[in-house]
């Protein structure tokens, strides 16, 4: 195995900072293009659901607070029950 080979410490060293800075240019181009795209695409609030929408999924919450409420009172008496048994 000869040493010409590999590529000198320095000469590596150069090609991992060009492409450090190769990927950083990248980076800061592809977040400029996302910020424009957001800037362009910018969604009123309020406008995810519409009024049927909004009714069922009010529902189900009051729908999963009443079953969390009944699984935490589930578990207080089988704790008491255990801890008097």
């Amino acid at each position: 195995m000869a040493n010409s080979d590999y590529p000198s410490r320095k000469a590596y060293r150069q090609a991992q900072k060009h492409h450090a800075a190769q990927e950083q240019t990248r980076d800061e181009q592809r977040q400029a293009v996302e910020r424009a795209y957001a800037k362009a695409h910018v969604r009123p609030l309020g406008s995810d659901f519409d009024e049927a929408t909004y009714r069922k999924v009010n529902i189900m919450k009051t729908r999963l607070n009443w079953a969390i409420g009944i699984v935490l009172f589930l578990l207080v008496i089988v704790a008491g029950v255990l801890f008097l048994v």
